[in-house]
């Protein structure tokens, strides 16, 4: 495959409103219920996963992430330093924490959630503009919590890209087992030589048990003439169940 660190890019997700029941990246979630089965450390964790690759590609640079562990990650906030060949940070996003900062409760670019063990996570930070040439990508962890719950069931399966007035779209069948209130999914694209394209990732809700719903996921960009999706995971996530049983009426 090459130099793959070099190969993959992540698109900002843009979710069609007629889905119903979809939201934004960072829009969802924005709270943490009370869970005896999850596990919380507020320590950073700079080998909590590991960083399978990275690449840079228009202005933004995306990290995929994977769990070692037997456990499921159930959040982490991750901060994503950019650097030079001198070892000089270029950018960092979320910004450090201070003393008078608090835990940060958006999802945006950086909030890892619901990863099964030997998954994979997609990230992504723009870089420090025109001129900075990123040479490494550091990744860190702060607000950590595990859970010892299973993850529901949930089956993806890659439909075909589109190209639309802004970009590529990847569509995707979704069904899942159970009801579902909220989840991240998140679609790999390779270009034709089997290198990574693009990373698209966005949150969709009130998935109903034994329903297949199909997705459209919007990049921002478009992907090489012959792009394929390798795969497509979900990161099953909490969510206000009543609202999805108001929406269905």
């Amino acid at each position: 495959m090459g130099d793959i660190r070099r190969a993959i890019a992540v698109g900002v997700l843009a979710l069609a409103p007629a889905l119903g029941g979809c939201s934004t990246i960072s829009d969802q979630l924005a709270g943490s219920e009370v869970d005896p089965t999850v596990t919380t450390s507020a320590a950073s964790a700079d080998s909590l996963l590991e960083t399978v690759t990275w690449g840079e590609l228009d202005g933004l640079v995306s990290v995929v992430v994977r769990n070692p562990t037997d456990r499921v990650l159930r959040r982490a906030e991750a901060v994503i330093t950019l650097r030079d060949s001198r070892g000089t940070a270029l950018a960092s996003t979320p910004a450090p924490r201070t003393a008078t900062t608090t835990s940060s409760r958006d999802g945006g670019c950086c909030t890892v959630r619901s990863l099964r063990p030997g998954g994979t996570y997609g990230l992504y930070v723009g870089t420090a503009g025109a001129g900075s040439e990123v040479a490494d990508v550091e990744v860190t962890y702060r607000d950590v919590s595990w859970s010892s719950t299973p993850l529901p069931r949930v089956e993806a399966l890659a439909v075909r890209i589109e190209e639309g007035p802004r970009g590529s779209v990847v569509l995707a069948d979704i069904t899942t087992e159970d009801d579902l209130s909220s989840a991240v999914v998140q679609a790999v694209v390779t270009e034709p030589d089997g290198s990574l394209a693009a990373v698209v990732s966005g949150t969709w809700t009130c998935f109903e048990a034994g329903d297949t719903r199909r997705i459209f996921m919007q990049l921002f960009r478009r992907v090489p003439v012959g792009s394929m999706v390798e795969s497509v995971a979900v990161h099953p996530d909490g969510g206000a169940a009543e609202e999805c049983t108001t929406q269905r009426g």
